[in-house]
């Protein structure tokens, strides 16, 4: 039910007797009501919201005098100055009869994409219908819109579910220890052991290191474990009919979404510091005399030379490490990704979003491993960090690299 997936809703509206009832529904629901009536008032005027709304009603007529382009640009303006800057996730549920007007709405509102959050989903309800015959169905009627719409149906039940887990996983640290006077002192161990077991960082390289960052980086992935093991197994099947593929024949707008999308899963950019060398982290070749990797055939130039850190986890985390193991390569252009052919390159992670460019591989070339000294890869005139690669995309580069450099091979007579 979509009261499921609700906790707070904003009703602006030029007569509040018209929705007082709809108000007293939804309060009946346990869901938090605040109206707004912005006649006579600027935009600017209106109080702007601290926190999010889960739904936004709005009247698409706020003033009868007026067309209803000019009710479009008043919402705008509205939206624009009432909506917190934390870009928080919304759907706009809009009163009006005529399907056309949402239509003009929903094209003025894509203007606005840069100024201020975009509501997730747009619905049109009659009021008059309602005010005709009660608010009473209303809910139901608004759970049959969602539903039908998949997406909007997914990403509220989904965005429900990490509230749920998140809750979830701090009960369970706080079940650890139930005793109130002990907490502080127990349950700020166990989250100092977690921080550091998340990167394996020994205890005496965190002098000026940001643990605590690590420590909320600890929490997510227990908020993951969570998450994945209460998910509704009788959900709503979205992908019936299959989704088609929109992207035939476009290929520069599926990379800049497909690129977008990997970086957020595989580069960590986050609490990523010069002086703390941390394995996968991925560092810019910046010195003129260091060794960087011959480009093969026919690809003239590179975005960066790149090094990446690969000493295993385990010797980090437990100080068996001497030097930093550096595996060298490149951020380069995808249009070159049917040149590295050979067994010695890793070549699997594109398309990646980094900084400005949306077609980027990351090619690590094997055969250009070397060892070197701390001291050398802390100097941002030699080495620059730019980010570290995600646990999964850490374990996959190692164990292609340790295959690859244990191959024995065969030398036959031909």
């Amino acid at each position: 039910m979509v009261t499921d997936f609700i906790d707070s809703v904003l009703i602006i509206d030029d007569k509040e007797e018209e929705v007082k009832a709809l108000q007293k529904v939804l309060e009946d629901e346990d869901i938090c009501v605040q109206f707004i009536n912005p006649t006579g008032k600027k935009a600017t005027d209106l109080p702007v919201l601290k926190k999010n709304r889960d739904l936004i009603f709005m009247d698409l007529s706020l003033d009868d005098d007026e067309k209803m382009i000019g009710n479009i640009s008043k919402i705008r303006k509205i939206l624009l100055n009432i909506l917190p800057k934390n870009k928080g996730c919304y759907g706009l549920v809009v009163w009006s009869k005529h399907i056309d007007d949402i239509d003009i709405l929903k094209k003025k509102l894509l203007k606005d994409k840069e100024e201020y959050t975009l509501p997730m989903f747009i619905v049109p309800f009659d009021k008059t219908d309602y005010l005709q015959r009660g608010y009473g169905n209303i809910l139901n009627d608004l759970n049959n819109v969602l539903t039908s719409d998949k997406l909007a149906y997914f990403f509220l039940s989904w965005r429900s579910s990490v509230q749920i887990a998140a809750d979830s996983a701090i009960f369970d640290i706080y079940s650890l220890v139930p005793e109130y006077e002990n907490q502080q002192k127990e349950l700020i161990y166990l989250m100092y052991k977690m921080a550091l077991n998340h990167t394996g960082i020994p205890v005496d390289h965190i002098e000026n290191y940001d643990l605590t960052t690590d420590a909320y980086k600890a929490f997510d992935e227990l908020l993951y474990s969570d998450l994945i093991n209460q998910q509704n197994k009788n959900s709503i099947n979205i992908f019936k009919p299959t989704p088609q593929n929109p992207y035939n024949n476009a290929d520069n707008k599926k990379n800049e979404i497909f690129s977008k999308l990997n970086s957020k899963m595989f580069i960590d950019k986050v609490n990523i510091q010069q002086d703390y060398i941390i394995p996968g982290n991925v560092y810019e070749i910046i010195g003129q005399n260091l060794v960087r990797p011959k480009l093969p055939n026919k690809v003239k130039d590179v975005e960066k030379y790149i090094a990446i850190e690969l000493t295993p986890p385990c010797d980090f985390s437990q100080k068996k490490k001497i030097n930093s193991r550096l595996i060298k390569g490149f951020l380069c252009d995808i249009t070159h990704k049917e040149k590295f052919k050979n067994e010695f390159y890793y070549k699997d992670m594109f398309p990646l979003a980094i900084e400005e460019n949306n077609n980027l591989q990351l090619v690590l070339d094997f055969r250009y491993f070397e060892t070197v000294e701390d001291s050398v890869l802390k100097d941002e005139n030699k080495y620059k960090v730019l980010f570290r690669v995600s646990p999964k995309l850490f374990a996959d580069i190692l164990q292609k690299f340790s295959s690859s450099y244990a191959r024995l091979g065969l030398s036959k007579i031909e």
